[in-house]
């Protein structure tokens, strides 16, 4: 059986999920900042992999999570052992198992796609460097044709589809995004885009600089002419419209040894990385010029909102404290609108909010989002859905009986939209 390098598993403080870093890539991309390309971790087959991530989720969880997320490097090198993680994956109950990848060697093999699909990958996140040929040859060393293919057939497929693109100024920037943005509506106006900033700090030739804010929303205006589901993001956003307030994660070494890391301890690993090809002490001095903290994602983040702004309901009573209520793109046939306020005198439940929000949108609300126990009239979230308060899955509080006060922010997700 074929084996694969592991650098690590990373498990989520915010929620049960698990993340698994790969060695190795068919890309080099020049801004590369995954010290994960170049190989090395510990050599294990796809069992061993399995045995050892549910043995680190046993530890820390007592349980396997439903979520997983196959990351890298280039996860998709070498097919057998992806095809064997996915199937073990789904086999040990994980609900969602999400790919991120480079999208190359998906276009090339013609059976990969529907074979992945087949062993029960739910999601793929396609990195799209550029959409012209010579760009993207320059950046990584490879033709696009086999990436724009990949973009066509899991669009086509039944595999959820985000595409993500790294805003570089002067290279990857408004026009290329245009191009790609063109390409994808073509393909489906309903593709999630995402645009990340380039960071030149930890990347391994700075090709560039890192974009402005105003490029950025720049970017995103242009993207939304043609694709409704744009967002600003950094790279490792998930499912947070506002990034949580987390600092640190558990990283769990194949070995089964456990360390509570943050950015420095991050910053480090690349630090050393990138030692090989530049000095170090000129990284960090860029580091300290420039360093990627939580209030420039948050601005970033803020930008997918902007318009937002324009479409929101009020309640009309303006002296009273609220609560916001964020819709995902599923519902905004319904709602009209991705946000809305509700009035909040002293403290409620989310049960009250979740009824007032079907006497303002209708049973259509009702019938979408909630389960209804017509015995006691208790209502409950659907499996579909995930509600969040202040970045806070109410899973983990007190389900449909958290408390809200004014102020509070709740999120409503779509596990089919993806939010």
């Amino acid at each position: 059986m074929n084996k694969r390098g592991v650098l690590y598993f990373t498990l989520s403080e915010i929620e049960p999920r698990v993340w698994f870093m790969l060695t190795g890539c068919n890309f080099r991309c020049r801004g590369c900042f995954r010290p994960a390309r170049d190989g090395g971790g510990t050599l294990l087959t796809a069992t061993e992999t399995l045995e050892r991530m549910e043995r680190a989720c046993q530890n820390y969880y007592g349980k396997v999570p439903a979520e997983a997320m196959i990351t890298g490097g280039e996860p998709t090198t070498d097919k057998e052992y992806l095809l064997s993680l996915v199937r073990g994956l789904k086999g040990r109950g994980f609900e969602k198992i999400v790919l991120m990848t480079n999208g190359y060697e998906l276009g090339v093999d013609e059976g990969y796609v529907p074979e992945l699909e087949e062993a029960g990958l739910a999601e793929a996140h396609v990195d799209l460097k550029a959409y012209s040929e010579d760009v993207h040859r320059w950046y990584t060393g490879k033709s696009n044709k086999p990436v724009l293919s990949a973009i066509e057939k899991l669009n086509a497929s039944g595999i959820e589809l985000l595409v993500q693109t790294i805003y570089m100024p002067g290279i990857v920037d408004e026009g290329e995004i245009e191009r790609i943005a063109t390409f994808l509506a073509s393909l489906n106006q309903n593709i999630r885009y995402r645009i990340n900033p380039f960071a030149s700090v930890f990347a391994y030739e700075k090709v560039t600089r890192r974009p402005t804010l105003d490029e950025m929303e720049r970017a995103y205006e242009i993207a939304l002419r043609y694709l409704p589901n744009v967002i600003i993001s950094r790279s490792c956003y998930r499912e947070y419209p506002t990034p949580p307030p987390q600092k640190t994660w558990i990283t769990v070494y194949p070995d089964l040894t456990v360390k509570r890391r943050g950015m420095k301890d991050q910053a480090e690993e690349r630090l050393s990385w990138l030692s090989c090809v530049r000095p170090r002490e000129g990284v960090v001095e860029d580091w300290q010029k420039e360093e990627w903290d939580f209030t420039l994602r948050h601005s970033l983040v803020g930008i997918s909102e902007l318009s937002a702004k324009h479409s929101g309901v009020r309640e009309e009573n303006e002296g009273s404290e609220r609560v916001k209520v964020k819709f995902p793109q599923a519902l905004h046939s319904l709602t009209k609108t991705r946000w809305a306020e509700l009035d909040c005198d002293g403290s409620t439940t989310l049960e009250e909010v979740m009824r007032k929000l079907v006497e303002r949108y209708g049973e259509k609300f009702s019938e979408t989002v909630l389960e209804m126990d017509g015995a006691n009239g208790e209502i409950n979230i659907k499996r579909s859905f995930n509600v969040y308060l202040n970045g806070m899955n109410i899973k983990n509080l007190r389900g449909i009986k958290t408390e809200i006060q004014g102020n509070d922010e709740i999120i409503i997700l779509s596990w089919v939209s993806g939010g």
